[in-house]
């Protein structure tokens, strides 16, 4: 069909596009800036100390309480 042609479309060039770097992608190193609610140290509710948590059971309700 005449408008199916198999010769290649010129706005599909095989030749590679030149590459033009987004102006966001500088060369030159971004400072890494640590992200302050991202701490690397130990946050207090997670403790590394050897001191277990006393653990309080909790109380099983006798058969005698449910009814």
């Amino acid at each position: 069909m005449p408008h199916y042609p198999t010769t290649p479309l010129p706005h599909f060039p095989t030749s590679p596009l030149p590459h033009t770097p987004h102006p966001q992608h500088s060369t030159s190193p971004t400072p890494h800036t640590p992200t302050p609610h991202y701490p690397t140290t130990p946050l207090p509710h997670y403790p590394t100390s050897p001191h277990p948590t006393p653990h309080t059971p909790h109380p099983t309700p006798s058969p005698a309480q449910l009814t």
